[in-house]
């Protein structure tokens, strides 16, 4: 006679299995390569530069992307994207190029993206807004945004995040500035009573390695219940954009506010 288990104790040996077939870390394959620095270009070029580092420490197809044509210097190689493809009509902002003194959203980002990837017959990547769903709680949303950038990191594109600065001023939240960086490692899990998962990203600002970590917000962000913060907050430390606007005594957060990769 063959003896069964009732279903939900089979559940906890289940959530250790998958745990023990986890990675211990989810990480980009060519750690070893030099970043790309947008100041090699401009102050505004963060957007090509964080692609290209996405390209260059992928996987070989995706890396490909980051050497051709030879011979090119890294300032070539971002003034490339930043005078080509992401000079072209944007979709998001009808009329206007997709790179401009602002920089370039990560919708325009994202065609740019996808238009050199086409040429090559590589996967198209997608774009993300993260923001608590309905219903949703900010445990499980961390788990969530962590699937994202661990789900492309595995398929060979580190992902690009988009971060924004957020300041309160007179009562009201406000955005200041936005930057992109790009995710080159994450945990292998995430369990279900962690508030933060750390990671470690290039930040084309002087073209770092840098860590960090994503977290849920403690504070009341754009709702009076910390429970409905609308965004994770990315405490990168070292991250400087909209940081010179911030007056003395202001409460300021650094916000997680999308993604652009492969899942």
């Amino acid at each position: 006679m063959t003896l069964s288990l009732p279903r939900l104790a089979l559940l906890p040996a289940l959530s250790l299995l998958f745990a023990a077939c986890a990675p211990e870390f989810h990480q980009a394959e060519n750690l070893g390569a030099k970043p790309f620095n947008q100041l090699d270009l401009a102050g505004n070029a963060c957007g090509p530069a964080a692609l290209l580092n996405s390209y260059r420490f992928g996987k070989p197809a995706w890396r490909k992307l980051s050497e051709e044509p030879p011979g090119l210097s890294d300032r070539e190689r971002i003034r490339t994207i930043a005078r080509g493809p992401a000079m072209r009509e944007s979709s998001s902002l009808p009329g206007r190029a997709r790179w401009s003194r602002n920089g370039i959203n990560l919708a325009d980002l994202g065609d740019v993206a996808n238009e050199l990837a086409s040429a090559k017959g590589l996967p198209r990547v997608s774009e993300e807004t993260l923001f608590l769903k309905t219903g949703e709680s900010q445990g499980s949303f961390l788990r969530r945004v962590h699937s994202r950038l661990a789900g492309s990191i595995s398929s060979g594109f580190p992902p690009i995040l988009s971060i924004r600065r957020f300041v309160k001023r007179d009562g009201q939240w406000i955005a200041i500035q936005g930057h992109f960086v790009t995710i080159t490692s994450v945990p292998g899990a995430v369990a279900s009573t962690q508030t933060s998962f750390p990671v470690k990203y290039i930040d084309p600002w002087g073209g770092h390695f840098r860590e960090g970590s994503i977290a849920i917000n403690p504070r009341s962000f754009m709702t009076t219940d910390p429970a409905t913060n609308p965004n994770l907050e990315a405490v990168f430390p070292t991250v400087i954009a909209g940081k010179r606007p911030v007056r003395t005594g202001e409460e300021t957060v650094l916000a997680v506010s999308a993604v652009l990769g492969i899942f």
